[in-house]
């Protein structure tokens, strides 16, 4: 097996990710925020609420100021005492994890007259994305990914929905290899697998490979890259270029012109154009 396949493995086998993660931030009360009675879950976020963006639905209310909470009974009663602002300390219901795997190399074979091969640079991402299922969840929804498949047949992000899991480490262009270790050749089997890991451990895995990024430099020609060179030096060095001198003839006259408006009554003089054509002449050439 080659070198960089067997490191390519070992990332992915090495690959530890976290089962689940805990934040804290600062709320002003009122939260506006629906809670579950029960297990203290997050249900609903208000449009206007002082949570939008740091809060989202699914997640769950573990502390309030460092006080761990096992009831809606503590929560009441941490809420209730004086201050505004409140540190919450939260499980978060979904998040999303990414690592970098490998850098390689794509063979592509392009046939115009004869068959040659170009090498593409590819980086290859594990991207794990892990849901806790609640209540009325729209697993669509949350993940918020759309794909199509490419001119070579391949599973290519096709769209992702602004705010989703999907849209934190995903992007439109890139390739969908594996699920879960899976290798994966259809949107069937891209839907199957993503259901089945979420359904058995609440994460599924994602092998990526994007294309690496396009350089881009714009190439200038080399006298307009001396011209430039010359500003940086000027603008560095602080010093104004002395003036251009005009070519054009310069005068000191200070001559200047006066309008002047007749005081006289306009009179208005008759033209050709305003005869009538029927009291004319008409005048012979042979005459």
């Amino acid at each position: 097996m080659p070198k960089s396949l067997r490191r390519y493995e070992k990332s992915k086998k090495g690959s530890n990710f976290p089962s689940e993660i805990m934040v804290t931030v600062i709320l002003k009360k009122p939260f506006g925020l629906r809670i579950n009675k029960g297990d203290l879950r997050v249900t609903l976020v208000e449009s206007a609420g002082a949570s939008v963006g740091q809060v989202g639905v699914g997640d769950k209310i573990t502390a309030i100021n460092r006080r761990k909470l096992q009831s809606i009974k503590d929560l009441n009663q941490q809420l209730s005492k004086s201050g505004k602002d409140v540190s919450v300390t939260l499980k978060r219901c979904a998040f999303s994890c990414c690592k970098h795997v490998i850098t390689t190399v794509e063979t592509l074979t392009v046939e115009k007259g004869s068959s040659m091969k170009v090498l593409r640079a590819v980086e290859v991402y594990l991207v794990q994305i892990r849901i806790e299922p609640f209540p009325d969840m729209d697993l669509s929804q949350e993940l918020g990914l759309s794909v199509k498949y490419d001119n070579k047949e391949q599973l290519q992000v096709a769209s992702v929905m602004p705010g989703s899991l999907a849209s934190v480490h995903l992007k439109p262009g890139d390739i969908i290899k594996e699920i879960n270790d899976e290798h994966i050749t259809s949107k069937t089997m891209l839907a199957f697998w993503m259901r089945h890991g979420f359904a058995t451990n609440g994460q599924i895995r994602i092998l990526v490979q994007t294309g690496v990024e396009a350089d881009t430099h714009v190439e200038m020609p080399e006298d307009v890259q001396n011209i430039a060179q010359k500003q940086l030096m000027i603008l560095k060095s602080m010093r104004l270029p002395k003036p251009v001198t005009s070519l054009t003839k310069q005068t000191n006259s200070a001559t200047t012109k006066h309008a002047t408006i007749s005081k006289e009554e306009p009179k208005e003089i008759g033209i050709c154009s305003d005869y009538d054509e029927t009291m004319l002449k008409h005048v012979h050439k042979n005459k």
